[in-house]
């Protein structure tokens, strides 16, 4: 008896939970009965133990798979390919990664709670750059403004229906999203709910307006981007210059300034400052960030310094200083070869 009460109480301990180990006293004090208790007791813990473990490989294995499926997605054209390919290729990939994201959020559509939203933002949609558009003025309805929202969703569709720059940013964006954010199980989360993607495409949108020239289009953009800034908690002046395939992650308290230049494929973490010195300058005040470069969270640069090619800029840096291709700078313009 003593034996099998010995292994009992080794097999019990062994199990996951606190159900287990919270019977331990019970057969303890019960030294007649356990192994009647534990003949129905086990069998069942072990079961409950073998459902976990199965309901957990499950749950991993759809995400594997829905991962593989932004993966098969994503091989068919790569944001390197892309970024060198013509307009009209991109609007094909676009094309392509619209009518993903059409079927995926047909599987959505029922929902209570988002059906009506996906509907309206995706289904309804004429292409992705028009399913962007909505989706933005969507969160533009949700929190009141000065000026005339109808007006403002209206813009903001005629400039993702026709502005080249505007639709191949938006395309391009999100492939840089799928491709550097292992959390993304499919094209639609990202595209319905991160607001980096929709922070970075409105700030396309006022940077066309700003590029008209006109009092009442500069005007139109900061109404916009001011707007924006109190949706998504980004600010981003309408006359930075933003390259194609840009991920903002997490997002939440990037600032760009008005003259800083962002190059192709850059993954920004939040809380990133691209500011200027305060002091008084004309021309260009604010940093020029090349090709290929990661910018980690809460990093500041600052001023009219270059951050070269294929750099990393790590968490909570604070760059005053030029770093050159392929170098990461850490701490207060500490810079060191990648790999040191």
């Amino acid at each position: 008896m003593a034996n099998r009460v010995t292994t009992a109480v080794v097999l019990l301990s062994l199990l996951p939970g606190a159900a287990g180990r919270s019977q331990l006293p019970s057969i303890r004090s019960q030294p007649v009965g356990v192994s009647s208790s534990l003949r129905f007791a086990l069998p069942n813990l072990v079961r409950s133990s073998q459902r976990t473990r199965m309901r957990d490989d499950l749950s991993l294995r759809c995400r594997r798979e829905s991962r593989n499926t932004v993966q098969d997605v994503v091989a068919v054209m790569s944001l390197e390919v892309l970024l060198q390919s013509t307009d009209p290729t991109i609007e094909i990939h676009g094309q392509k990664l619209f009518e993903v994201l059409k079927r995926e959020a047909e599987e959505l559509a029922d929902s209570p709670v988002i059906g009506a939203w996906v509907r309206e933002a995706i289904l309804d949609a004429a292409d992705l750059p028009d399913a962007m558009a909505r989706i933005i003025s969507g969160h533009f309805r949700s929190s009141p403004a000065l000026f005339d929202q109808d007006a403002a969703t209206q813009v903001m569709k005629d400039i993702c229906a026709s502005n080249v720059a505007v639709r191949r940013g938006v395309i391009l964006d999100l492939v840089k999203a799928l491709e550097a954010d292992f959390a993304v199980e499919s094209v639609i989360q990202p595209f319905l709910n991160f607001k980096g993607l929709h922070a970075i495409s409105l700030a396309r949108i006022t940077r066309a307006l700003w590029l008209r020239g006109t009092s009442i289009a500069r005007n139109v953009a900061l109404a916009l981007q001011s707007h924006g800034s109190m949706v998504y908690g980004i600010d981003i002046h309408p006359s930075a210059k933003l390259g194609n395939g840009i991920f903002v992650d997490h997002a939440t308290g990037l600032v760009i300034g008005g003259t800083a230049i962002v190059g192709d494929n850059v993954l920004v973490l939040h809380g990133v400052t691209l500011g200027a010195t305060g002091k008084m300058e004309l021309g260009k005040r604010h940093p020029t960030v090349g090709d290929n470069v990661n910018l980690g969270a809460l990093s500041t640069i600052l001023g009219d310094v270059t951050i070269g090619s294929d750099a990393v800029v790590g968490a909570q840096a604070v760059v005053t200083k030029g770093v050159a291709q392929g170098e990461t700078v850490v701490g207060i313009n500490k810079v060191g070869c990648v790999g040191a």
